[in-house]
């Protein structure tokens, strides 16, 4: 498939679906996704390989939107909007019986970069068709990322939480949605009950009783107008016959925060090693953590997780410690952290 400079300017652009759903019908779009090259039926099995691959969790089209700019010379422009891509994170993809691959939302790179955005798309590889995408109004399908994606017996996949936009976040609310495989229909599913929240980043299951349990991740709240994020330190499942929500977990763990005073972020030279800033005043046993920015030690019989962020350091405490003592496990940290980076840093609590 060739694509000419006048096709790229006519559809090079994001938009939004007119129905529930719109066959998006865009060859420049179909063209990204097969990773610039034209696909024959017998290809379209391997699609989903051969054009785009994950990595590091992450979406990752072999025909991003750089490729198509230095295809078409066109320069880095923010005022100029992004370029339409299948090279996202936060996007899910969801294998079904009938070798379908249903790839749902996600964004590109992130606010800083020209060619960001949210996406609300849903693509489907594999079937009779190499390309389908469905595009959906905004209002019946925001963009989304970050969510999960399970497959359910009725022939749904349930689409739970999302980051999105921050103007469209409501803390406290919990968005789920279904998109209906038959037809691609995307509907809203009202739910109540104890919600985990807005969550993102978490992980989802089907379980043995046909709810969709949700585990892990990190939520979002608002404290007098700013957002925190959070560790989702519970379990929850969604009944999908009632839509009610019930909490399966009461760990109650409680997380705190260290942040620099003058809201400075946790970067190059102001980045501490996890190891640098454990506790020095209270006997501990360090134990194994997964990932390069974490510790994790044992105080007492009870688990403590430290995770350095760009805007923050989490302690996660993960069992029940004495006043005394998690008073000192915390101050020490926070202590440790500010005499890491020479600035006056401050301790929160969720």
């Amino acid at each position: 498939m060739e694509i000419t400079r006048e096709l790229f300017d006519q559809q090079r652009r994001p938009r939004f679906g007119n129905a529930n759903p719109q066959r998006m019908r865009l060859a420049f779009w179909e063209w990204m996704v097969a990773g610039g090259a034209s696909t024959s039926a017998a290809e379209q099995p391997n699609l989903a390989e051969r054009g785009s691959v994950m990595r590091d969790g992450k979406l990752k089209s072999q025909y991003g939107p750089y490729r198509a700019r230095d295809l078409f010379k066109v320069p880095l422009n923010r005022e100029d909007g992004p370029i339409w891509t299948f090279d996202r994170m936060g996007a899910t993809r969801t294998r079904l019986p009938d070798g379908r691959l249903v790839c749902i939302g996600g964004e590109h790179e992130d606010c800083y970069d020209p060619d960001f955005c949210i996406y609300n798309d849903v693509i489907v590889l594999g079937s009779t068709q190499p390309i389908e995408i469905y595009g959906y109004p905004e209002e019946v399908f925001p963009p989304t990322d970050f969510h999960t994606a399970t497959a359910t017996a009725d022939n749904r996949i349930v689409i739970v939480g999302r980051l999105g936009y921050k103007d469209a976040r409501r803390p406290g609310h919990t968005p789920v949605y279904a998109l209906d495989l038959s037809d691609y229909r995307i509907s809203q599913v009202e739910t109540f009950g104890e919600m985990p929240g807005w969550i993102f980043k978490h992980a989802a299951s089907l379980g043995f009783d046909g709810t969709v349990v949700i585990r892990g991740g990190q939520i979002i709240e608002e404290y007098s107008g700013e957002e925190r994020y959070w560790r989702n330190v519970e379990d929850h499942a969604l009944d999908l016959t009632s839509g009610l929500w019930r909490r399966l977990t009461h760990r109650n763990w409680r997380q705190f925060s260290v942040r620099q005073k003058d809201r400075g972020l946790f970067v190059l030279d102001q980045s501490p090693e996890p190891s640098a800033i454990l506790p020095r005043r209270v006997e501990h046993r360090v134990v194994k953590c997964d990932g390069w920015n974490c510790a994790q030690i044992v105080v007492a019989g009870v688990s403590v997780r430290l995770v350095v962020g760009v805007d923050k350091i989490e302690i996660i405490v993960e069992g029940a410690l004495n006043g005394n003592m998690l008073s000192l496990v915390t101050e020490d940290i926070r202590s440790n952290v500010e005499a890491a980076i020479r600035r006056a840093c401050i301790l929160d609590e969720k």
